[in-house]
């Protein structure tokens, strides 16, 4: 241990440190919180953390890592700091660099693990800096502790920084995050700081007057006491000097120490915040680092790191690097740099010593850069290539090709998900020669926040000025991006136009979303059949080990949904989600997830869909996939509105809208108004449901979209529903009628049903029995040639109403019955108690209500997990299967297990056996 000197000295910051105590009782006890400190350079952020973790004991698991600016483009560098063992293929060269979501899932492996024996604390110091992978798996990992025994401590000079993840963000506004913005020292503080530096004391005025001029900044405080008597900072007459430049006051200290502790420190100073201790020995020649590391730690100007295998020295403070840093003389500088080139195993910041060392153009380094940007692409690790870019361009002599090379970094942000960097290049962008390269780069942008009608023209701009040395993957990525944007706006003919032209370029080397543009792009516009001979080329199962394999699989699972093909749609929405998620498009792996939960709620699978969409709309949250939020939220609806959880249904297709709006998307705005649509038909409310979708009868919007296309959404059978039971059947049949002629024309079983169900409403209403009566026995023998499905449950209970009413009760009762035993299982509250009703009006028993059976009603997440324990999977599987940690999932069994009156897994097996 090294003496304690003034620099050391901590003081105030009472009531910090009692909330972090507070907050780490609450995490020891199975309640997951977390701390964020935030403040300016020098406001003694680190030291509160220090201070914090030293009274603590020995009696916790600590985990610490930090940003560094030398880092900031390095993949999972953070993570790899928390884990250096556990970070299997983070990045193995040659390897595709695995998922924010697959990295998240190891880390909350780990931290199951290390709770077992203690309490965790995890401590990540400059966020500022941390690696964009990192802070979208430390997203991840935050938001799926539910009852383990972590305190997460977050430390970043600004909490609103634009760069770091909207899931983050929203996290820090959670109860169950504690933020601390630190200010500066108290003047009783100072009066405590003086009296410790052993300095003459000073009038309380002139203390007071000290913090003014300082803010309480006890880096400055602490300078100006040091530099100045006490006469002249007490004398009222006097302004206040300002503190010596803080380089200064490093300069001095280094001064006094040994020659080779000065090498040892400006040799870290190159390294980074810290480094291995022989690395830095090497690089600075130091023939007995110990002896060195002794003095400078004696003059606080290093920190021994870590304990480990391999000793680490460090900077107690950034500040206190950039100082030392900045001091080296240029020259010297450089020549450090050129020589930790050669010091490191890591082609990445081999590259970045060499550009700290350049003195001015260097084409050659310029062009390293640029294919180490190409190698880091194609394994996706975008913001490695993106910094590769930017230095690249920087550095390069040809003001053409660093142009170039400054747009592609452009859109490695992007792909990152580091919008906020990207938008903050945009000028730079737009001061390059204009070009295809440049219309494209703008347009991606564009798109990306939510500014459609100048992507569209940025987009097309591409196009119209291409010539023969426009690269064809700039265009086929235009048309992609082109592809997309029609479908947002739901312009069935471009999307099959752009699409096209992007597959009649020469293919890339990664998957994109042309063949799905090109196969939902026809059948939105009924060219269904024509569509599926699209994707011939798919297999029909895995392995997908490339993109001619995987790509257009997401748009096979869709056109299956659409088509009543329930269980085909959901083994290949399943397949697309495991796929994208190993090596293609995250985006694809989410929208996947999300049309997976609609395959499940129309089988009647409900547990499963309830489980998918909640898992889709966490992950799209968590990876910032901002775009597909609407869809996730609306289709997590669907279940919910059906099983009588209004609040939570309600509050998903509300989210649905928002996003929407933002985008202005009219299909994800369908999308929302079905969702509430269902919400409000559950709860019988039925005006609110016309007066939400009757502005889809509007010619101008039909004609823009595929909204109208059966399959899709059904918003025509819940208004023809809600216009029937408001009492306005004339328009409910105006409103069916295309509804029946599409359904018929594309064969579609099950939107035939849906249609037949709301034609025997329409002619009940309307008085022609027979005509209804035909109608409900057409959708029943509709279903009959289909799969299961929750849309027979609604007929048959249509129908049993129907014959109720015509005082037909033996046979009203022999549809409700099969009905009533679906809602049931289903767990369908609103719709079992209508089915209920209609039975006790026939003189028959109504089964019991879902709170009413043997046990109580498990939560969708309880019983998703009791699922895949009953399948026999441990659970570590069903922790890695669901993204929760172990102990989540043991909260879940214990909590079911209690609910259920059992003690075992055989007692599972035998009450869902018996129950589900």
């Amino acid at each position: 241990m090294s003496r304690q000197v003034p620099e050391a000295l901590f003081f105030g910051r009472v009531e910090e440190l009692a909330q972090m105590g507070a907050r780490l009782v609450r995490a020891a006890e199975g309640e997951p919180q977390a701390v964020l400190i935030d403040g300016p350079a020098g406001i003694g952020k680190t030291s509160l953390v220090r201070c914090f973790l030293a009274g603590l004991g020995t009696d916790h698991c600590l985990l610490q890592a930090s940003g560094d600016e030398l880092e900031m483009h390095l993949p999972y560098g953070v993570v790899t700091q928390l884990l250096p063992h556990q970070t299997h293929g983070v990045a193995d060269a040659g390897a595709s660099l695995p998922d924010p979501i697959a990295v998240g899932a190891s880390l909350i492996d780990a931290l199951g693990r290390f709770q077992d024996r203690a309490p965790v604390i995890l401590v990540i110091d400059d966020v500022q800096w941390a690696d964009t992978p990192s802070l979208h798996a430390l997203t991840f990992v935050l938001r799926r502790l539910r009852v383990d025994r972590v305190l997460t401590v977050l430390v970043t000079r600004d909490a609103t920084d634009p760069r770091l993840p909207h899931g983050l963000h929203r996290i820090f506004e959670e109860d169950t995050t504690a933020r601390l913005t630190l200010s500066g020292l108290g003047v009783a503080e100072l009066a405590e700081l003086n009296r410790a530096l052993g300095l003459s004391p000073l009038p309380r005025w002139a203390l007071a007057r000290l913090r003014d001029h300082t803010v309480g900044n006890p880096l400055h405080t602490k300078a100006l006491l040091q530099q100045y008597p006490g006469e002249l900072l007490s004398a009222g007459d006097n302004f206040l000097p300002a503190p010596r430049r803080y380089e200064r006051l490093v300069a001095e200290r280094l001064d006094g120490c040994a020659p080779y502790t000065r090498r040892l420190v400006g040799a870290v100073s190159v390294l980074g915040m810290s480094a291995p201790l022989h690395v830095a020995a090497e690089l600075g020649a130091v023939p007995d680092p110990l002896e060195s590391l002794a003095e400078a730690m004696t003059r606080e100007l290093l920190a021994e790191g870590a304990v480990g295998a391999m000793p680490r020295v460090t900077f107690p403070h950034p500040l206190l690097r950039a100082a030392v840093y900045r001091g080296l003389e240029p020259g010297e500088r450089s020549r450090l740099h050129q020589l930790a080139a050669g010091l490191s195993d890591d082609p990445s910041i081999t590259l970045q010593h060499r550009v700290c060392a350049a003195v001015g153009p260097d084409g050659g380094l310029a062009d390293e850069l640029g294919g180490f940007a190409g190698q880091q692409a194609q394994e996706g690790a975008w913001s490695a290539a993106a910094s590769a870019s930017m230095s690249a361009a920087r550095l390069g002599p040809e003001r053409s090709r660093s142009a170039r090379r400054m747009l592609q970094a452009v859109e490695y942000l992007l792909l990152a998900g580091d919008v906020s960097q990207a938008a903050e290049l945009e000028q730079e962008v737009r001061e390059t020669a204009p070009g295809a390269e440049q219309h494209y780069v703008l347009g991606h942008l564009a798109l990306t926040a939510g500014r459609l009608d100048e992507a569209r023209r940025e987009l097309s701009a591409c196009w119209e000025s291409c010539d023969a040395a426009t690269g064809t993957e700039t265009l086929r990525k235009a048309a992609e991006q082109l592809a997309w944007l029609c479908l947002i706006q739901g312009d069935a003919p471009n999307i099959i136009e752009w699409a096209r032209r992007g597959l009649g370029l020469p293919p890339g080397t990664r998957s994109s979303f042309l063949r799905d543009s090109l196969a939902i792009g026809l059948a939105v516009s009924g060219e269904y059949e024509e569509a599926m001979k699209s994707l011939a080329h798919l297999p029909l199962s895995g392995p997908r080990n490339s993109p001619e394999q995987l790509d257009g699989l997401l748009a096979r699972g869709m056109l299956q949904l659409w088509n009543g093909q329930l269980s085909e749609a959901c083994r290949d929405l399943k397949d697309t989600f495991a796929s994208h998620r190993r090596g293609g498009l995250p985006y694809a792996a989410l929208v996947a997830l999300g049309f997976l939960t609609d395959a499940e709620y129309r089988a009647g699978s409900w547990d499963d869909a309830v489980a998918h969409g909640t898992q889709a709309v966490s992950l799209a949250e968590d990876t910032d996939q901002i775009s597909i939020l609407a869809v996730v939220h609306a289709v997590t609806a669907f279940p919910l509105a059906g099983r009588g959880d209004f609040r939570t249904a309600e509050a998903h297709a509300r989210a649905a809208a928002v996003h929407a709006r933002m985008l202005g998307d009219i299909n994800d705005t369908a999308f929302a108004a079905t969702a509430l649509a269902m919400v409000h038909t559950a709860q019988g409310d039925y005006e609110n449901v016309v007066s939400g979708l009757n502005p889809f009868l509007g010619q101008e919007i039909v004609h823009r979209n595929g909204i109208e296309e059966v399959g899709l959404l059904p918003w025509r059978p819940l208004l023809v529903e809600a216009l029937v039971r408001t009492g306005r059947a004339a328009e409910a049949r105006d409103v069916l009628i295309p509804y029946e002629r599409r359904a018929t024309e594309r064969r579609r079983w099950l939107d035939q049903a849906a249609a037949a169900r709301c034609r025997g409403l329409v002619e009940e209403a309307l008085g022609n029995v027979e005509a209804a009566e035909r109608a409900f026995h057409d959708g029943l023998a509709h279903c009959e040639r289909g799969e299961p499905c929750f849309e027979k449950a609604l007929l048959l209970l249509a129908h049993g109403t129907f014959l109720r009413r015509a005082h037909r009760r033996t046979d009203a009762a022999a549809a409700l019955e099969p009905a009533s035993r679906t809602f049931h299982r289903l767990q369908a509250t609103p719709y079992l108690e209508r089915c209920n009703r209609e039975l006790a009006a026939c003189g028959r028993a109504a089964a019991a209500r879902p709170e009413d059976v043997s046990h109580p009603v498990l939560t969708s997440q309880e019983l998703t997990v009791c699922r895949l324990a009953v399948q026999g999977m441990t659970n570590r599987q069903i922790a890695r299967e669901l993204f929760l940690s172990v102990k989540t999932i043991e909260y879940h069994l214990g909590n079911a297990y209690a609910k259920l009156g059992i003690a075992s897994r055989m007692g599972l097996i035998d009450k869902l056996g018996r129950d589900g």
